[in-house]
């Protein structure tokens, strides 16, 4: 398992009028994963697919995408931006349960992000109320549904940032891991660095005060 990666900071496909600011995971992180993590052919799931990079990159690796995404106009965009019909579901990962869909390969995603003061629900798209505790139950709730639709032996991978927000520190990657850790074996993690082009105003490359995210790697240990 690779430890650290410096990758291009880059998104090849344009998202919809009025998002173009928002921070995604760039798709040549997720190549590189699913290539190590996944054998053309498998089913490849995104429980917060967001603008679908997960499913395009899965897609056009000859893997069979599959998402699920809170948000209607989200899934409206993804479904127009893939062949592979009925990819992704709208619906809350809160709800997943099995038979949704058949069982899947490998995992690539990144859950929306909370720091401690905050006091949006980040599984409504920042829309209700939470805390940070009750996001962290949230979370491994989430993982705890994805359980009931991977393979056993199945590579779970959560691209998440720790954050620096008005000069304090929410180890979120840690707190993530912790939970996470309660269904699947983690692996470790992959430091990640991302190239600056100089064209780039951000508060830390990554777009959370740091210079770098994380990859957690985990594995499903269910039999």
């Amino acid at each position: 398992m690779q430890t650290y990666l410096s990758l291009e900071y880059a998104h090849p496909d344009k998202l919809p009028p009025g998002h173009a600011n928002e921070v995604r995971t760039p798709a040549t992180l997720v190549e590189h994963f699913l290539r190590e993590y996944s054998e053309p052919g498998d089913r490849v799931i995104d429980p917060f697919a967001g603008y679908g990079t997960t499913l395009r990159v899965a897609e056009r690796l000859d893997r069979e995408p599959c998402g699920i995404e809170y948000e209607s106009d989200r899934v409206a965009y993804i479904e127009d931006q893939l062949e592979t019909a009925d990819a992704v579901r709208h619906g809350d990962v809160l709800d997943l349960e099995a038979s949704w869909m058949p069982a899947c390969d490998c995992c690539f995603t990144s859950p929306p992000f909370m720091w401690k003061a905050d006091d949006r629900n980040p599984f409504e798209n920042y829309g209700g109320e939470s805390t940070y505790e009750a996001y962290l139950v949230d979370i491994e709730t989430a993982f705890t549904r994805l359980e009931s639709v991977l393979h056993p032996d199945s590579a779970v991978i959560i691209d998440v940032s720790n954050m620096k927000h008005e000069g304090e520190v929410t180890t979120l990657a840690w707190d993530i891991a912790d939970r996470v850790a309660n269904m699947f074996h983690f692996e470790g993690e992959t430091v990640v660095t991302w190239d600056d082009d100089g064209d780039n105003d951000r508060d830390g490359t990554f777009g959370y005060g740091y210079d770098h995210s994380y990859c957690l790697v985990f594995r499903n240990a269910a039999e």
